[in-house]
């Protein structure tokens, strides 16, 4: 992608996120950190067996969309063990994050909508997306981080979500993940969530993927999970 395109989307992106007055406002009112249990839901392959711990290569970004049919979640392998880690939010209240799960307590899953103005995967491109130890970003120089582009909002994986660098005010959301039985579910959501603002701001965007509001609301049952370099057409790194 050129410059000017990159720009473009960038702009069309803030353009977006501007839309309704209330978007982020909304969340950073409501801010707290509780557990939220929706749908317990299956991960599997795209061939529909469930997906095992084995078949998560370490430092590669896997997508798939939880609580809801069309919020996209990322699934990494962090290849190490994560333990808890207590979070403050900015109006004070505080929240213990559970840590990784799997054999090695490696695994971690998040909402992939950008918490800042909402940038998320599309099948077209994504501006939001994992930077392994081997390819640090080239613009802010961290690796191990989840690194927006749209305006390098800098997020900590192994630390719950929470914002290193950037205008994001309030950590990613953990998608909370259960291991049974060498099987992964993804089971509730931990944090502050965008979900409404998301389905305000991107409401024709989805209507015209999903056929309706409705159906892009509906719960996840089963998820689906795929690397994000088949899903999107263009992963904008910076």
């Amino acid at each position: 992608m050129d410059r000017r395109n990159f720009l473009k989307l960038c702009s069309s992106m803030a353009v977006a996120s501007m839309l309704d007055t209330g978007v982020i406002g909304r969340a950073l009112a409501s801010q707290g950190g509780d557990f939220k249990k929706y749908e317990k839901a299956l991960l599997v392959k795209e061939d529909g067996t469930p997906l095992k711990v084995e078949d998560i290569k370490p430092h590669t970004t896997y997508i798939f969309f939880y609580p809801f049919v069309s919020t996209p979640a990322f699934l990494l392998n962090l290849d190490k063990e994560v333990g808890p880690v207590d979070l403050e939010l900015s109006d004070g209240s505080k929240y213990k994050w559970p840590g990784g799960v799997g054999p090695k307590k490696s695994l971690v899953a998040y909402s992939a909508i950008c918490s800042h103005q909402l940038s998320y995967p599309t099948k077209d491109y994504s501006f939001i997306d994992y930077y392994s130890p081997e390819n640090p970003s080239k613009t802010t120089k961290r690796s191990g981080v989840i690194q927006c582009c749209a305006h390098l909002s800098i997020f900590d994986p192994s630390q719950g979500g929470k914002v290193l660098d950037g205008p994001a005010e309030f950590p990613i959301s953990t998608v909370v993940l259960s291991y049974e039985e060498g099987k992964l579910y993804a089971v509730g959501t931990l944090g502050v969530e965008v979900y409404q603002d998301f389905f305000d701001v991107y409401k024709r965007d989805l209507r015209k993927q999903y056929g309706s509001s409705r159906k892009a609301k509906k719960k996840s049952k089963e998820c689906k999970v795929i690397e994000v370099s088949k899903y999107a057409k263009e992963s904008i790194k910076c």
